[in-house]
C-alpha cells in the first residue's frame, strides 16, 4: 500500500472497511464495488456514509429517491466505468450536474451518475468559443467569460449547470439579442451507452447534434463538454421596474394594461438588444407586476425604449445599473427583494405553456385576477419573453422547436407541508387548465413536470418522430430512460418513426472506443 498515492491509500482503506460487513443492494457484491471504487478517480457515496442524507438531494426536495450509489465523477473515464458498472449489474442511471431537473429527473432510487465535479472552461478568446465541461455551472461560466468580455446566453440562477440548461433550449436575459444558449453551440461531446466517445457538430454525427439541442438530458448518452460560439459583450444595462397591485383599486387594470403593451410593443417590434422577463408575485403581502431584465448597449438607450412603461402611473425603479453581464446577473437576483419569497427548504412545483397569439387588455386582467387567487403569497407568475434572435431560426434547425411564440408562462407553486401541497398543486393545475385558452398546446422542456403524461408533443412537437429515431440509433438498447424520456407513445400503434433527418442513415463515428 506505500506505493500508492494518499487518494488511493484512502480508497483502499474504504474498502478494507467493507470486510466487517455493509449492507448492499442484492445486485452488486462488495467486490463488485470495491473494483468500482478503485479504478474511478471521483469518490462513491452509499446509503450508510455520513454526507449520503445530503448527498442524494436536488435542489426541490420535492423529490425523495434513494439511489443505492452515488458517484461524482471527476473525469471521462469514470463515467465510462459507471455505466459498466451498471450495465453488469442491472441498474437504471440518473444523470445529475446541477440537480435542478423540475421533475427530479436526475436522481433515481438505483445510481446516480454525478457530473458536477467536470467543472472547467477553456476559452479561446481569438476564436470567440470556449470549450465547457458538463458540471459548469452558470456562476462559474459567467465569471470565466467576463474576463475576456465575451458571453454566452445563460440562466438567472448560479448553480444550474450548462448539459441540463442547454440540452432544454436554455433562456436567459440575452436571449433576444443571440439567441437560447443552444443556438450558441458549436459542438458536443457525449460518452454512449457502450462507453464509447462521439464528437456532434454539423458535419460529424449531425442528428445527433441535431437531437441534443433541445431533446433534454439523458436520452441519447451522457453529455460530456460542449464548445460554445461567444460574443462580445462588454457592458450591459440592468434594470427592474415594478407595480403594485392594491387590492380596491384600479391596479389590476393597469397591469393588464402594461402586459398588453409589453406583448405587442415589446417582444413583437423592440430591438432584440432588449431582453426580459416580466412576473407577477408578491413581496410581503403585497402584489406586484414586475419587468427585469438586461438592455445590451448604454443605459440611456435602454431607458429610452422603456418610456412607455414608464409613462404608465405607479412606476417602482428599484435595479437601474450598467456593468459587465457576471457583474449585473448578480447585481439582478442578490440585490432585489426575494422573487419569489419561498421559505427555506420549500417544495415546488410547476408548469409552462407557450403564449403564441396576442392577448388583450381584457385577457390579461382575467390572468391577473386568476393568479391572484393563489393560496398562498409564495406563488409567482413568470413570463420568459421571446422574438429577436430566439425567433430567427427555423423551428426545425435543431430539437427545440418552439420558435414561433411570444413568450413562455410558468407558473411556480411552493408548499412547506402536505395541506398547503393540496392547495397548491390545485391551483396549479387549475391556472394552467384556465391558460389553456391562451396557449398553443405546448410546453418548454427545461421545466419538465410528470403531471404532464402528454409531454412528447407538448416538449417537441412534430420533430418527436425524429428524436425517437436518433434514440434508436445512439441508444438502441434504451439503456437510457427515465419517467419522461424518448420512448415510443405507448397509447399509440408500434411502429416505426418515420424521420428525414440528415445523417440519420451515417454511421456513428466515435473519437473514443472502450478497451
Amino acid at each position: 500500500m506505500k506505493s500508492l498515492g494518499r487518494r488511493e491509500r484512502e480508497k483502499a482503506l474504504r474498502v478494507q472497511g467493507w470486510a466487517g460487513g455493509i449492507s448492499l443492494d442484492p445486485r452488486f457484491t462488495k467486490d463488485d464495488l470495491a473494483a468500482l471504487t478503485m479504478k474511478v478517480q471521483g469518490d462513491i457515496v452509499l446509503p450508510t456514509d455520513a454526507g449520503y442524507q445530503q448527498d442524494r438531494q436536488l435542489a426541490n426536495n420535492a423529490f425523495q429517491s434513494f439511489p443505492q450509489l452515488i458517484v461524482y465523477c471527476e473525469v471521462f473515464s469514470d463515467i465510462r466505468q459507471c455505466l459498466a458498472f451498471a450495465q453488469r449489474c442491472g441498474l437504471t442511471v440518473a444523470v445529475r450536474s446541477g440537480g435542478h431537473s423540475t421533475a427530479g429527473l436526475s436522481v433515481n432510487d438505483d445510481m446516480v451518475i454525478d457530473l458536477s465535479r467536470l467543472r472547467y472552461v477553456i476559452v479561446d478568446p481569438k476564436a470567440h468559443t470556449a470549450v465547457v465541461g458538463a458540471g459548469t455551472n452558470m456562476g462559474h461560466l459567467n465569471a470565466a467569460l467576463d474576463i475576456y468580455h465575451l458571453h454566452v446566453p445563460g440562466g438567472s440562477c448560479h448553480d444550474v449547470c450548462v448539459a441540463g440548461f442547454m440540452q432544454g433550449g436554455g433562456f436567459g436575459y440575452t436571449s433576444r439579442c443571440f439567441g437560447l444558449n443552444c443556438d450558441n453551440v458549436v459542438a458536443i461531446r457525449v460518452m454512449l451507452a457502450d462507453g464509447r466517445i462521439v464528437v456532434a457538430d454539423d458535419k460529424v454525427n449531425r442528428d445527433l447534434f441535431w437531437a441534443v439541442r433541445g431533446g433534454t438530458g439523458g436520452n441519447f448518452g451522457i453529455l460530456l463538454e460542449i464548445t460554445y460560439r461567444l460574443h462580445e459583450v462588454k457592458s450591459v444595462w440592468a434594470f427592474r421596474l415594478q407595480w403594485p397591485l392594491r387590492a380596491g383599486s384600479d391596479d389590476t387594470v393597469r397591469a393588464a394594461r402594461l402586459l398588453s403593451i409589453i406583448q405587442s410593443e415589446f417582444t413583437r417590434k423592440a430591438p432584440k438588444e432588449l431582453g426580459y422577463m416580466t412576473f407577477l408575485g408578491w413581496q410581503g403581502d403585497m402584489p406586484y407586476l414586475i419587468i427585469r431584465g438586461m438592455y445590451v448597449g448604454p443605459a440611456e438607450r435602454g431607458k429610452a425604449l422603456l418610456q412607455p412603461l414608464l409613462d404608465v402611473p405607479g412606476a417602482e425603479w428599484i435595479n437601474d445599473r450598467s456593468g459587465s453581464y457576471a457583474e449585473m446577473m448578480h447585481y439582478l437576483v442578490s440585490t432585489t427583494p426575494d422573487l419569489p419569497q419561498v421559505p427555506d427548504l420549500a417544495r415546488e412545483d410547476k408548469q409552462s405553456g407557450y403564449v403564441a397569439r396576442p392577448l388583450g387588455p381584457d385577457d390579461w386582467q382575467e390572468v391577473i385576477e386568476q393568479f391572484l387567487e393563489t393560496p398562498n403569497n409564495s406563488s409567482m407568475l413568470a413570463m420568459e419573453h421571446y422574438g429577436g434572435a430566439i425567433s430567427e431560426r427555423h423551428e426545425h434547425d435543431m430539437a427545440f422547436v418552439h420558435r414561433r411564440v411570444d413568450m413562455d408562462v410558468y407558473l411556480d407553486v411552493f408548499w412547506m407541508n402536505e395541506p398547503e401541497r393540496v392547495d397548491a398543486v390545485t391551483f396549479l393545475d387549475r391556472f394552467m387548465r384556465f391558460m389553456e385558452r391562451f396557449c398553443n398546446g405546448q410546453s418548454y422542456q427545461n421545466y419538465p413536470r410528470l403531471a404532464q403524461t402528454d409531454y412528447r408533443r407538448r416538449y417537441w412537437g412534430d420533430v418527436f418522430d425524429d428524436l425517437l429515431a436518433v434514440k434508436r440509433k445512439y441508444d438502441p438498447g434504451t439503456f437510457f430512460r427515465s419517467a419522461q424520456g424518448i420512448s415510443a407513445d405507448p397509447s399509440l400503434s408500434a411502429t416505426d418513426p418515420v424521420s428525414t433527418l440528415t445523417g440519420l442513415l451515417d454511421g456513428i463515428e466515435s473519437e473514443a472506443d472502450p478497451v
